[in-house]
């Protein structure tokens, strides 16, 4: 999972935009839009804002094959109107089973020196290195510049590290982005998404926004509609992950082992599974609302961060691993100790925001 060596273009970028950093694609898309508008907010307090961290253990199917999803993202659904919300941004989520339409608005949108934040599959984006059948339509990127012709140039974040991931800048053709926007495939298939953004009723974060985002997260996740979510679904996946070895045959759980991995330490997390953003956002949000409870558990996320790090890179190896059993049991263990450290860090927040 990484960016190809893209050639540098003559093609320029719009004025003012800047291929910033990031840990994940949809928090880092923001944070470019925001910084553009010049509005700018880290992407650990639109991350924070919109309550975006979690937790979900999921079992999936893609034909005959079993699989398993373990993701530390959260809010979904209501994420954009949540970010909204709380900085006074109105955010609207824009789809159409049109590929003309969906490019006919974006080329007009680069011509009024506008930014578009995109929705596409990873697979189809030339700048990135996957095998030839992986697809992936939950990514999102920025288109920043066209040169009026059949190139236009977008802005993303390398995919082969953990933590901080670098910007760059790339080109693509209408034709591939046409492809990429309108891939049908499964997971997440994009439809063409494409967000508008009015900022005219933009605020910087206030105290009471801080708040309002931690008490959501709090009640996310120590109350989850069923056990595979929050807190209850970090137990439920220390369970699950024991019976991973009657459920999957040996290639088929090694793969498993190594999303794992994936999912916890390289798929834009940030690395620990978000945890380290979130807790960034909470020391800035301490700054913001002065309550020191909030470095406490700033503190805390930190810890367990490190702890599902650790947990990931257990199956960083996980094809040429000899002690499988080993491994999924400290894995077990490992997921316990976060469950439990995580309760008692949502439950500072709760006594004291």
């Amino acid at each position: 999972m990484c960016a190809r060596a893209v050639a540098v273009s003559a093609l320029e970028a719009l004025p003012g935009f800047k291929p910033l950093d990031g840990c994940h694609c949809i928090s880092s898309s923001l944070a470019r839009i925001f910084q553009h508008a010049k509005h700018p907010l880290s992407e650990e307090m639109i991350l924070g804002l919109g309550a975006g961290v979690g937790f979900v253990y999921w079992r999936m199917k893609f034909g005959d094959q079993d699989s398993v999803f373990v993701g530390g993202r959260a809010n979904l659904k209501n994420f954009y109107q949540d970010l909204g919300r709380r900085t006074g941004v109105v955010i609207r989520e824009k789809q159409t089973a049109s590929s003309a339409k969906a490019e006919t608005e974006l080329l007009k949108a680069l011509e009024q020196k506008r930014p578009v934040m995109l929705g596409g599959d990873m697979g189809m984006l030339p700048w990135f290195e996957f095998p030839g059948d992986y697809h992936f339509g939950g990514h999102t990127f920025v288109a920043c510049g066209y040169d009026g012709g059949e190139t236009v140039l977008c802005s993303d974040i390398d995919q082969k590290a953990s933590g901080v991931k670098k910007g760059f800048l790339a080109p693509i053709t209408r034709e591939q982005l046409r492809k990429a926007r309108g891939s049908t495939f499964k997971p997440f298939p994009p439809k063409n998404l494409w967000l508008e953004f009015d900022f005219s009723g933009f605020h910087r974060p206030r105290p009471g926004d801080i708040v309002d985002s931690i008490k959501q997260m709090v009640d996310a996740e120590l109350n989850p509609p069923i056990k595979n979510f929050g807190v209850r679904g970090v137990r439920h996946a220390a369970d699950e992950v024991m019976k991973w070895l009657d459920q999957f045959n040996e290639p088929q759980l090694r793969m498993q082992l190594f999303n794992l991995y994936i999912f916890i330490e390289i798929g834009g997390t940030g690395g620990g599974c978000f945890r380290p953003m979130y807790s960034r956002f909470l020391a800035e949000g301490a700054e913001i609302t002065g309550n020191p409870a909030l470095v406490s558990a700033a503190e805390a996320f930190a810890r367990v961060g490190d702890r599902f790090t650790e947990v990931g890179l257990l199956f960083k190896d996980a094809f040429k691993l000899k002690n499988i059993v080993g491994r999924i049991k400290s894995a077990s263990l490992g997921l316990r100790e976060i469950a439990d450290s995580e309760e008692a860090a949502y439950r500072i927040l709760a006594e004291n925001v």
